[in-house]
């Protein structure tokens, strides 16, 4: 799903990068909300197969995953009662644990994946799998009706299963990816890249993507 075709507004919440030379990322808090428009595109074809992923290094530490494991079979099964059907680079990302233990996260996010989708407050379905360790945010799937496109949003309120009441409104969703292999891409070099300023040791394709963000590189 394209960012014009989504009901909610385009903004990256993220960590600063300021650190690594992005001006225009200053330090905010632990969040900061983003301009989409200034993101640099993501440096791999995004085909759905994760090839890109699958040539990184495992970590041991702060990598993202959580819950797949359990929750996976679930999801699945509930989405296909809803005639829903999951992107495939998701599915099969949260079916593989040394996938997500290619994607390491700063803030401490892990995977907490939703045992089934529930409605969005514009429309289609949102399913939650990802968190912030402090429950500053939440990322979710937003599938359309019938599940025919996707996108990736992120918001700091709390919708799934397990909620004990409705949030009031999609006011505070934002559209994050227009897909969620796009988004795990653009998470898993961000937070390298944040990895990479602490250490002192930056990779070639962390630092084309630094210039090309210092530059105003937008290739959408």
């Amino acid at each position: 799903m394209r960012a014009r075709h989504s009901p909610f507004p385009p903004y990256w919440w993220a960590t600063a990068l300021s650190d690594a030379g992005v001006e225009s990322r200053p330090r905010v808090g632990t969040y900061g909300k983003y301009e989409y428009a200034d993101l640099p595109p993501v440096p791999f074809p995004m085909s759905g197969d994760l090839a890109w992923l699958e040539a990184q290094p495992v970590h041991d530490e702060w990598t993202i995953n959580g819950n797949a494991d359990d929750r996976l079979p679930e999801l699945l099964a509930a989405c296909d009662r809803a005639g829903l059907e999951l992107p495939p680079a998701f599915t099969r990302f949260m079916e593989s644990p040394p996938l997500q233990e290619r994607v390491r996260s700063c803030t401490g996010c892990y995977i907490d994946l939703d045992a089934a989708p529930v409605k969005a407050p514009s429309g289609g379905h949102l399913v939650r799998f990802l968190a912030d360790q402090q429950g500053c945010l939440f990322w979710y799937l937003h599938l359309t009706e019938g599940g025919a496109d996707h996108a990736v949003v992120c918001s700091p309120d709390f919708h799934g299963t397990e909620a004990d009441e409705a949030p009031a409104g999609p006011d505070e969703i934002s559209f994050a990816a227009e897909t969620f292999e796009t988004f795990i891409c653009r998470f898993w070099l961000e937070n390298e890249i944040w990895y990479a300023a602490a250490e002192g040791a930056h990779s070639e394709v962390g630092l084309e993507y630094v210039q090309r963000y210092r530059n105003g590189g937008n290739a959408r």
